[in-house]
């Protein structure tokens, strides 16, 4: 399941073939990632799955849901994506997010509502910079621009127990480094990244990429 969420909060939640029907998909363009020596080792990444929350049931009605063949084994974002994210509220500044960004080597920041966890946009280092290169004579003082004026604020989410393929076929087709995961009270509880998804199509068995 995806959703959306723009100012006025959560305005779609429904599946992959609806998403595509509601929002424009963006051209694609190369992957260029790179992955590290020590997430080549297949064992050790199976053992960092996460194997909590997902039960039988929950998968067999995902299935169910997706038209998906009930003895095919299916990966969920939950299993793969990271659970300690990043996030920023809408008062920070350009150049703190900017900052944040290089500091935890990452690509994009969520954007939650005060003292809440509920999202409200999100920035890429992308938008950043192409703002900021945009006037490069008042790029000293344009980086003290409040983030919430150029940031996403219709944004593309997954719920945990979606299948890792959908949410990287996504990824692609819409051009997103990195998809927030929501749960059904529309908290975040994670992020998917493209390196997240690599890893997984590199080290999991049975795992193949489609539409």
């Amino acid at each position: 399941m995806f959703s959306m969420y723009d100012d006025d909060g959560l305005n779609f939640r429904n599946n992959i073939d609806h998403l595509y029907n509601v929002h424009e998909v963006a051209p694609s363009q190369k992957l260029k990632n790179k992955v590290k020596d020590e997430d080549k080792n297949k064992e050790s990444f199976q053992e960092t799955l996460y194997k909590g929350k997902i039960t039988k049931e929950a998968t067999d009605a995902y299935k169910q849901m997706t038209n998906l063949d009930t003895k095919e084994i299916i990966y969920h974002v939950e299993q793969i994506m990271s659970q300690q994210v990043i996030t920023v509220n809408d008062s920070k500044t350009i150049a703190e997010c900017y900052e944040l960004m290089k500091e935890h080597s990452i690509q994009q920041l969520p954007i939650i509502a005060e003292n809440m966890l509920h999202l409200k946009g999100i920035i890429t280092r992308h938008e950043i910079l192409k703002f900021l290169l945009s006037d490069l004579a008042s790029a000293s003082e344009n980086v003290d621009t409040p983030i919430k004026e150029i940031a996403t604020k219709k944004i593309i989410t997954t719920d945990p127990i979606s299948d890792i393929r959908r949410v990287s076929q996504v990824m692609i087709d819409f051009n997103l480094n990195a998809i927030p995961v929501v749960n059904s009270d529309d908290i975040l509880v994670g992020i998917v990244s493209r390196n997240d998804i690599i890893k997984a199509v590199a080290s999991l068995p049975h795992l193949q990429l489609w539409a």
